[in-house]
């Protein structure tokens, strides 16, 4: 019955399976004793999912024709095109040639690249610790994958191993689709300098004299940078000089900027230094928008583009998230000072919704089931665990990090 391309395909989220496992363990052994670091969304002090109430008041107050309608074009509302360029780009969008399209998510920006950029059959490059969600993509797009090492012995962006994998795929292909997953990385918490993207950059124009270079960068939690708006952004300005040959994607997730994830609103925003690139990638992608999910949601482009529009709701929720970049920042502190002192080794966080513990890959499943007997729950990765400080209260945090510690030793 199946497509032969289908047959094998067989998904165990080992996401969802750990959270249900700690939702079992609350249930029988009383939250109090339960330390859940599954959940990779904002929940507050209280334990409670976060809802930006600056958000959900203008969403409450839309008219019923700006939700229940189709969207105007199936690329997008052309007010959620204009703010979502101008979100992303900020002060650097009249640097480049700009393109746009709305998709369902951050999700359908990732997925629509690889289903754009890549033959069946050619071979994508990602990090060695990332989103798991990037392999499931290629899968579905029938490609390969290779990755790269996300960090060298200096816990630096190991841009050597990264030049050396995409020169590889480039002389075998010619073409390189790479993903990298910057500011506040999923799942590590890392953030690149200027230079590092400085770097970056001059390995997309060496190698663009073999073929194109195609670079997505996933900024799902750009909005909890620790830098603030204008900062976070500044290694955008890298792209001034990229070769005519290249072109760069910008994944955009509304789901993690203004908390509703059910909404499923998102966008590709890219740039190039040559028209036709963006050109041509805004026509293969208007193919896709109406063959693949025809238009997404008008009610969540329209909750965007009616925030970014007034500078005082703008304001709002920005007040709102600020308080929760705190949080985030007072609740890293609490791990990874606990973790120092413990000797608890994790690779280098900035900002962000995530900590990873350095775990041996042979050593991981024996360290989760040691960590589940304990009733602490966090999320296998690939080289470590996941503790997700976006939905842990503080308390839960102080001494989470000398408990791990004990008994992995």
């Amino acid at each position: 019955m199946l497509a032969k391309r289908s047959e094998d395909k067989n998904i165990i989220d080992t996401v969802f399976t750990m959270v249900n496992k700690a939702k079992d363990a609350k249930i029988k052994y009383g939250e109090e004793n339960v330390i859940d670091v599954t959940i990779g969304a904002l929940y507050d002090e209280n334990g409670n999912f976060t809802i930006f109430d600056s958000v959900n008041n203008v969403y409450k107050n839309l008219d019923k024709m700006d939700i229940a309608p189709y969207a105007e074009s199936f690329v997008g509302n052309s007010d959620y095109l204009r703010e979502i360029k101008s979100w992303v780009l900020g002060s650097h969008e009249e640097k480049f040639n700009v393109g746009g399209i709305a998709t369902p998510g951050g999700s359908g920006s990732v997925s629509s690249t690889m289903k754009n950029i890549l033959d069946a059959g050619q071979t994508l490059l990602i990090p060695n610790i990332g989103w798991g969600s990037y392999k499931i993509m290629a899968k579905e797009h029938d490609l390969e994958v290779v990755t790269y090492e996300l960090f060298n012995k200096k816990d630096e962006f190991n841009v050597e191993d990264f030049r050396e994998k995409a020169l590889k795929i480039m002389k075998s292909q010619g073409k390189v689709l790479a993903i990298i997953n910057d500011p506040c990385h999923n799942p590590t918490g890392y953030s690149m300098s200027i230079s590092e993207w400085n770097s970056i950059v001059k390995i997309m124009n060496e190698l663009s004299e073999i073929g194109n270079f195609i670079l997505l960068n996933d900024l799902a939690y750009i909005d909890y940078s620790v830098n603030g708006y204008e900062k976070s952004r500044e290694y955008m300005d890298n792209f001034k000089n990229l070769s005519p040959k290249n072109l760069v994607i910008f994944s955009f997730s509304c789901s993690k900027t203004l908390t509703k994830y059910g909404l499923r609103a998102g966008g590709s925003v890219f740039i190039s230094n040559n028209k036709k690139n963006i050109d041509d990638y805004m026509r293969a992608n208007e193919f896709t928008c109406r063959g693949v999910w025809s238009n997404i949601p008008k009610g969540g482009m329209k909750l965007f583009s009616t925030i970014q529009e007034n500078k005082v709701l703008r304001d709002n929720l920005k007040k709102e998230r600020d308080f929760y970049i705190e949080l985030l920042k007072k609740r890293s502190k609490i791990f990874l000072d606990e973790a120092k002192e413990a000797g608890l080794a994790v690779y280098p966080y900035k900002e962000g919704f995530f900590i990873t513990l350095k775990i041996e890959n042979d050593k991981i499943k024996q360290s989760m089931e040691k960590l589940n007997a304990e009733n602490i729950y966090p999320i296998q990765v690939a080289s470590g665990i996941r503790i997700a400080i976006c939905g842990s209260p503080s308390k839960k945090l102080k001494g989470l990090a000398g408990r791990i510690k004990t008994i992995l030793k």
